[in-house]
């Protein structure tokens, strides 16, 4: 088996995960992290969520906040 560890832009991330939708699900796993380790990038994605009101509810970030404090 080998790991691969891809850096991929928010514009064709989506179509990105597309593609590995076609590859035999017991041959390939996902494990996908979001960790922003900068200061000027975390200003950069919530500038971009405000200008697309582009938020989720409060119970879906808890829901998720509490999905990966179970990977830990």
């Amino acid at each position: 088996m080998h790991t691969l560890q891809l850096k991929i832009d928010d514009s064709i991330f989506d179509k990105f995960m597309g593609l590995l939708d076609i590859l035999p699900k017991e041959k390939i796993s996902v494990i996908e992290e979001q960790i922003v380790t900068s200061k000027e990038e975390v200003q950069k994605r919530v500038y971009a969520a405000e200008s697309n009101a582009s938020y989720v509810a409060e119970e879906q970030f808890w829901d998720e906040i509490d999905k990966n404090i179970e990977k830990i």
